[in-house]
């Protein structure tokens, strides 16, 4: 017999019923028989619909834990009771996975994952889901919960802490601080390209600004920062790409896995400066000094004052990362010396930068390879190393974390004496 789920947060309203994934998984399921199949393990929807339909069920059965039985959604009869009974007969349902990349697995590619939401302009990682009942047999994806009680819904605690919490405060907010944000509003970050900008065509990803879009991409990993990029259309992306700060973060959008005729009308679309600034890292190979470096950093001329430099300072540290070492040039951009915060501060402020500086003859070209780089880096014990072109010119900078992969095995080298 069918019974109603005990001590869920189901909530009925005038069109439904509100569930939450979390309630519903590893649920017993048992078809129109009563004979058990096993427990849910997933639900799919389809993706390009404002409050998509769950479409299918996954079923774990006992014991078979490679193997996940599939009914369709609508082959549900009661998705309130426990277990949840199935209109059809365990012989009808079928092995496999997912129909086709229309459709998304919300256990496996939703639950604890970042998704863009659309109307906040920002990044949400999805701690639970609230899905809505409209009529027995159909169940919508209504919001995605992104609040600390979906989090602790989850972990299965709701019932004890709600107790702990009402004992010392009837009245505290957090026992009615619901954190849920509508689906239509909800954009994925998949992997699946196709995926993605389905997910994009239904979604109002017009009302972001560029760069809203940009913090976002830039917050992302690396995998989903490309897929999101690549589903856009080229005018968006382009201007897009123009509000990205970090020029490696820009040329990697440009280059990864994108041909050679979308990139160049991308970069003819970018502003000027930004445009330039792209153009010279893409011309160098990802494994080289010049595909490393950044032109993000801080370069004074040798004339100033400490004053005047720390004035310079002050306007460019909202924008760039590093502030440890800055580089001092001559005229023509040639790389004099160096000067650090403690030189910095142990100078008068009339001091001009070029009686402060230490002398600096360390660098890199562009044309080095990743590991020259990491053992000068390595050798030197440097934070950062400049890189300069064939005539001493100061082009870009290279911390020790863009070459981390490769200093640490010269590290521990050089330690066990290898």
């Amino acid at each position: 017999m069918a019974t109603e789920i005990a001590g869920s947060s189901a909530r009925a309203t005038r069109g439904g019923t509100f569930l939450y994934l979390s309630e519903l998984l590893e649920r017993p399921v048992v078809d129109c028989d009563g004979r058990p199949i096993g427990r849910l393990w997933d639900l799919s929807i389809r993706l390009g619909e404002p409050y998509p339909l769950i479409q299918q069920v996954f079923i774990r059965p006992p014991g078979r834990s490679e193997i996940l039985l599939i009914a369709a959604g609508g082959q549900v009869r009661f998705w309130t009771a426990t277990p949840i009974a199935l209109s059809a007969r365990l012989s009808e349902l079928r092995p496999g996975r997912r129909e086709d990349e229309t459709q998304i697995l919300l256990r496996e590619e939703l639950l604890d994952k970042q998704v863009v939401d659309v109307s906040g302009a920002k990044l949400e990682r999805v701690n639970d889901l609230s899905l809505l009942v409209v009529r027995e047999g159909e169940m919508i994806l209504a919001h995605i919960d992104v609040g600390l009680r979906g989090l602790v819904r989850r972990l299965g605690w709701e019932k004890g802490l709600d107790a702990t919490v009402r004992a010392v405060n009837g009245k505290a907010r957090y026992l009615s601080a619901e954190q849920l944000i509508g689906w239509k509003y909800v954009v994925p970050t998949l992997a699946d390209p196709a995926g993605l900008r389905l997910a994009f065509s239904q979604k109002s990803v017009g009302r972001l600004h560029p760069a809203d879009l940009a913090e976002i991409l830039e917050d992302l990993p690396a995998a989903s920062r490309s897929s999101i990029f690549d589903a856009l259309e080229v005018g968006t992306a382009a201007r897009v790409l123009s509000e990205v700060d970090d020029p490696k973060i820009q040329q990697d959008l440009l280059t990864e896995k994108r041909d050679p005729e979308k990139a160049a009308d991308l970069l003819s679309r970018m502003q000027p400066s930004d445009r330039q600034t792209v153009s010279t890292l893409m011309r160098h190979e990802e494994d080289t000094a010049g595909g490393l470096m950044t032109t993000e950093m801080i370069s004074f001329p040798r004339t100033i004052t400490v004053g005047e430099a720390f004035g310079r300072l002050r306007e460019a540290a909202r924008d760039v990362e590093f502030l440890y070492q800055f580089y001092v040039v001559d005229e023509d951009k040639r790389l004099l010396g160096l000067v650090n915060m403690r030189r910095l501060f142990s100078a008068r402020d009339s001091d001009r930068l070029e009686d402060v500086m230490a002398p600096w003859t360390i660098a890199v070209h562009p044309e080095d390879s990743a590991s020259t780089v990491a053992e000068t880096i390595e050798r030197y014990n440097l934070p950062a190393v400049p890189v300069v072109d064939e005539g001493g010119a100061l082009v870009g900078m290279i911390t020790v974390d863009d070459v981390l992969t490769e200093v640490l095995p010269l590290a521990w080298q050089k330690k066990l004496r290898l």
